[in-house]
């Protein structure tokens, strides 16, 4: 029996459903669209999309579909409490689509169209040293990198400390995904030649030693009826 479940299950944290986003796009799930929402209106929009393209079917179900022919859809949403807004994800696989789902303007996220979500991430391969193939990880967009970069330089200079170690702070609560990790380590390296090209009389402010490593984390959430 398939699954009639319009029933939608966000996410509270993010690095939880940053993980399930990468997991789809690694196991075939790489065409996409995307978007923001009120969180009063996530519930119809889970049910349109149940409704469209089965997004509600178990796995199982999902897999006899794809042995079909057939695309699979999987939809993933993020309750941002902070900003009372739900991002989500709609993803699907190659194979035979709806009727409904040719009139979306879906992404390839193994092409320049990368996944992009709240707080500056995409999502990317890359080559690892202990990883024979390139791993599908999250890191922060060249804008947004830059922008960070281009902060940290400016209160280094002009001596807005308390800016400079607010800074400093949001940075070290990265969610720890490889191509983040990498960013924030070189980061680090920015902060103290600049420290010193600026400022090398005085103290450096003071920098986390350590840089989060990110750990496989169950889903953490709740249903919304």
């Amino acid at each position: 029996m398939k699954s009639d479940n319009h029933a939608l299950f966000v996410f509270t944290k993010k690095t939880p459903w940053m993980q399930r986003i990468c997991d789809l796009v690694r196991t075939g799930h790489h065409y996409y669209i995307a978007g923001q929402i009120e969180v009063q209106k996530a519930k119809f929009l889970a049910k349109k999309f149940s409704l469209r393209y089965e997004t509600g079917l178990s796995k199982l179900e999902q897999f006899r579909k794809r042995k079909k022919g057939q695309s699979s859809f999987r939809f993933l949403a993020w309750f941002d409490e902070s900003s009372q807004v739900v991002f989500w994800v709609l993803c699907r696989t190659d194979g035979e689509l709806p009727e409904a789902a040719k009139a979306e303007k879906w992404q390839d996220a193994t092409s320049k169209e990368r996944i992009h979500i709240a707080g500056g991430y995409e999502l990317v391969r890359l080559v690892r040293p202990e990883e024979p193939k390139p791993a599908w990880t999250w890191r922060y967009s060249k804008t947004h990198y830059e922008g960070l970069r281009d902060s940290l330089i400016r209160y280094i200079r002009t001596k807005r400390d308390d800016q400079l170690r607010q800074l400093i702070h949001e940075i070290w609560r990265t969610p720890g995904f490889a191509g983040a990790r990498s960013q924030v380590k070189q980061i680090k390296t920015l902060i103290r030649n600049e420290w010193k090209r600026s400022r090398s009389s005085e103290v450096e402010p003071d920098i986390p030693q350590r840089i989060g490593f990110i750990r496989r984390l169950g889903d953490v959430g709740k249903v919304l009826r």
